[in-house]
């Protein structure tokens, strides 16, 4: 009975030790009146970079990075009650949620990771090669993910997917090693898979910049644009350059020029967030900001400042790596406050009235 009794305390020690208290707390006012939130307030804590998937398909949680007492983990937060699940104590790059939210997938050697949302247990799905499993992205039950070499380099082995049952594992695309190196930025776009390859020491100049659509029986096209960084509107139909400062079709044309140039990513409708590169924006009205545009207007519109060390001068910055929930109501972001140190995640509501399609 006494063994029972012990193994009862230790399981729920186990559990209280997956729980971090509740950090969230009004951060301030946004420059349209919504609250701010600043949603961590312990270690050093960031958004998975530039990729739009942290938001669960309810918009209720978001994965994220952190180091807490000197070790690194993946963590997942309640966006209403602000509690904090650490989900593992190793987090690969780029998880992404499945479909339905219960569960998340993070890459490891030789393995990718599900760790089931509610009861953080976890079930793995083998790699044939041992290779480090990152960028992962999901469509229905189907991962894709680039594969990086173990051998001491850092070069990418190449493209791949697998079932999210661990089944039916393919290799679509392999690197050469003499002209492409590395992979960089896969997602889906319906059956088709866009992505960026790069040349040695990570080279992403000229044509490195012009992103392949792989099609689903193998044909590859390239686009005749550069778009080093971009999201894929929700329908399918558009792809946001943001880093070159316009939206294109999937033929490549160019569909509007933007006034900001930097880091965006769509909401579930024609509205998209910019947070402007300081390089070629140093100065004026949408500078430190996360701004809001739509394609149907000329219009941008500053939401909040994000009041993080964004300057791709520095050799050491945050950038504020803002994403938008899947229902549009909220912009999530990171900030060092300008400090050149620990990071934290802040939550700013969007208002329920816009609309810059008028």
């Amino acid at each position: 009975m006494k063994y029972i009794q012990c193994i009862f305390l230790i399981l729920i020690f186990v559990f209280a030790c997956s729980q971090i208290q509740p950090e969230k707390s009004f951060y301030k006012i946004s420059d349209l009146r919504t609250d701010v939130m600043k949603l961590t307030s312990q270690g050093d804590n960031h958004i998975f970079y530039q990729e739009p998937n942290g938001f669960n398909a309810d918009s209720s949680k978001f994965i994220f990075k952190s180091t807490r007492n000197r070790k690194d983990g993946l963590y997942v937060i309640d966006l209403k009650s602000g509690e904090i699940k650490l989900l593992s104590n190793s987090f690969g790059h780029i998880p992404t949620w499945s479909n339905d939210g219960t569960e998340i997938f993070y890459g490891q050697h030789g393995k990718i990771t599900a760790v089931d949302a509610h009861t953080l247990t976890t079930r793995d799905l083998q790699i044939p090669e041992q290779s480090w499993n990152t960028f992962l992205h999901i469509r229905e039950n189907q991962i894709l993910f680039v594969e990086e070499a173990t051998d001491g380099t850092d070069f990418h082995l190449g493209l791949s997917t697998i079932n999210t049952d661990g089944s039916n594992y393919k290799r679509l695309f392999t690197t050469d090693h003499q002209t492409v190196f590395y992979i960089d930025h896969p997602t889906f776009i319906d059956n088709r898979i866009l992505f960026l390859t790069r040349g040695k020491n990570r080279d992403f100049a000229g044509d490195y910049n012009k992103p392949y659509i792989l099609e689903s029986d193998g044909r590859m096209s390239r686009l005749p644009v550069q778009c080093s960084h971009y999201d894929v509107h929700p329908n399918g139909d558009k792809i946001l350059c943001a880093s070159e400062g316009y939206i294109i079709d999937l033929n490549g044309t160019i569909l509007k020029e933007l006034s900001l140039k930097g880091h965006g990513v769509w909401a579930e409708s024609d509205t998209f967030l910019m947070t402007g590169d300081p390089i070629p924006v140093p100065d004026g009205p949408h500078f430190g900001k996360i701004a809001l545009m739509n394609v149907n207007s000329n219009e941008t519109i500053n939401l909040v400042s994000h009041e993080s060390t964004y300057n791709s001068s520095l050799e050491q910055h945050i950038q504020p790596n803002a994403q938008f929930s899947p229902d549009g109501k909220y912009i999530i972001y990171e900030s060092d406050n300008g400090e050149l140190h620990d990071s934290d995640l802040y939550l700013v509501e969007v208002p329920d009235s816009f609309n810059m399609s008028k």
